[in-house]
């Protein structure tokens, strides 16, 4: 015989509290109403109160109450925490299944891509760039299964580049002869004609100097940079300049304030890894 519909007595998911109910009974699908109480009278009291106030026809059934008394126990701090720490380690365990299968697809899993606040994909690993790749590659210790696998995907990739010791090299108006990595590579528009272009270049020295050559893309020096290496970075290289500014920096997110050297007069004197020094 089917149980007519009908207000009833409950416990949440946790039974942490007594709850008040709709439906058919208190071991079926129903629709939660509201928090009674975690003591068994003044549950019952309070659902009474309810189902009065809505001057109805549909019964109350209190019996959950009356059995369950002793069932129904607040959890202590103990219990909270085991709960929690389950719940962590079953996310971990599959955010573990999926990012291993995000990495078998070349994807960088800690590279999300957003779209109206969901995450649509990850960014390819092929993109990473040489710091991230750095970064990774020089992990000894792992937080989990993934960042190891992340770590020993990047190792073979990894190229040494010297750390930034955010300082200015020389005096403004010197002349140097120095060696550096080239760790960025740019060409843009001029604002100063149509059609005429900019090139700027990045560099970082042996001892961590971060230097700044820029100017029309026609000069000879910066011929020479996209001939020899053909835009590409990490490749070490000579020049001889006149030191023109020492620049300071400093992001509007952030206190720390960052140190350039702007050149002038650049002359690309050798590429290493070639036998000939640039003519």
């Amino acid at each position: 015989m089917r149980i007519e519909s009908g207000y009833y007595i409950s416990s949440g998911e946790l039974t942490a509290m007594y709850t008040l109910n709709f439906g058919y009974g208190a071991h079926e699908s129903g629709d939660y109403i509201v928090n009674l109480s975690t003591d068994a009278e003044t549950a019952v009291k309070k659902a009474m109160d309810y189902v009065n106030a809505q001057g109805d026809i549909y019964p109350l059934d209190t019996s959950y109450a009356d059995v369950s008394l002793n069932d129904i126990v607040r959890r202590n701090q103990e219990q909270i925490e085991a709960d929690n720490l389950r719940r962590k380690e079953e996310n971990i365990a599959n955010w573990i299944v999926t990012s291993m299968e995000v990495i078998s697809q070349g994807k960088n899993p800690f590279a999300k891509i957003y779209a109206s606040g969901h995450v649509i994909d990850h960014a390819p690993i092929s993109r990473m760039s040489q710091e991230s790749i750095n970064y990774w590659a020089s992990l000894t210790e792992y937080k989990s299964d993934i960042h190891e696998a992340m770590s020993n995907l990047c190792k073979p990739n990894a190229i040494y580049i010297p750390a930034n010791a955010n300082k200015h090299l020389g005096s403004v108006g010197d002349k140097v002869t120095v060696k550096a990595m080239i760790i960025y590579q740019d060409t843009f528009e001029s604002d100063y004609g149509y059609g005429s272009y900019i090139r700027k270049v990045k560099y970082v020295t042996e001892n961590g100097e971060r230097l700044v050559t820029k100017g029309a893309d026609t000069t000879k020096f910066n011929q020479a940079i996209f001939q020899e290496t053909d835009d590409q970075l990490h490749v070490w290289v000579e020049l001889e300049a006149t030191i023109k500014n020492h620049n300071e920096f400093t992001p509007e997110d952030s206190e720390k304030t960052w140190n350039t050297t702007s050149l002038i007069r650049p002359k690309l004197v050798k590429v290493f890894g070639q036998e000939q020094e640039v003519a």
